[in-house]
């Protein structure tokens, strides 16, 4: 299958996961993460906001404001194809921006790539090597290439399948995390 083919089958399969079977997965990589080394040592955290039953870390959003970490959300400039990183304290004053996924206001303080310490990433699959597929934009893969952030992949175990077509600007996680734990 190529990238399309293969993007619209993991929609697919993600849009057809039940209310209570999304809230449960996304509860359980919650509880891994929050548990987790990574997360633990980690001050400056990129998050991102769910969309179209993405894995919803609301949960370690919270605990993680909870703690004194340092939370950021991504904003996205569709003209200049890329995301910038703005801090959160508040998921209430989240409002939507492009594509309606929420975002943080764009006067919050934003943060450079290489200040992070850890960097959650959505995507459609991930494959055995750790590459991932988006959503064709490329506006992760830009933002990592200019990170040495730890790169962890959030997805559901069904989202991850052997290999994936990969092409030369594609960003290698360094972990993925599923319900099931850490690959």
């Amino acid at each position: 299958m190529d990238k399309k083919e293969l993007r619209k089958k993991f929609k697919d399969l993600r849009e057809a996961l039940s209310e209570k079977e999304w809230f449960e997965y996304s509860k359980r990589i919650c509880e891994n993460l929050i548990a987790s080394f990574f997360f633990k040592n980690s001050q400056t955290i990129a998050f991102y906001y769910p969309v179209n039953k993405e894995v919803d870390l609301t949960i370690a959003i919270e605990e993680a404001l909870k703690q004194g970490k340092e939370i950021f959300l991504p904003k996205t400039h569709l003209k200049e194809k890329r995301l910038s990183f703005h801090k959160v304290t508040d998921l209430g004053k989240l409002s939507p921006g492009v594509f309606g996924i929420l975002e943080p206001p764009s006067n919050n303080p934003s943060i450079e790539a290489c200040a992070l310490d850890l960097v959650l990433v959505p995507g459609l699959a991930f494959d055995l090597r750790k590459f991932r597929l988006g959503y064709g934009g490329g506006f992760y893969d830009r933002f990592l290439r200019e990170t040495r952030a730890l790169k962890i992949g959030i997805a559901f175990s069904f989202q991850i399948i052997e290999k994936l077509p990969q092409d030369p600007w594609d960003e290698k996680m360094d972990y993925i995390l599923t319900e099931e734990g850490f690959f």
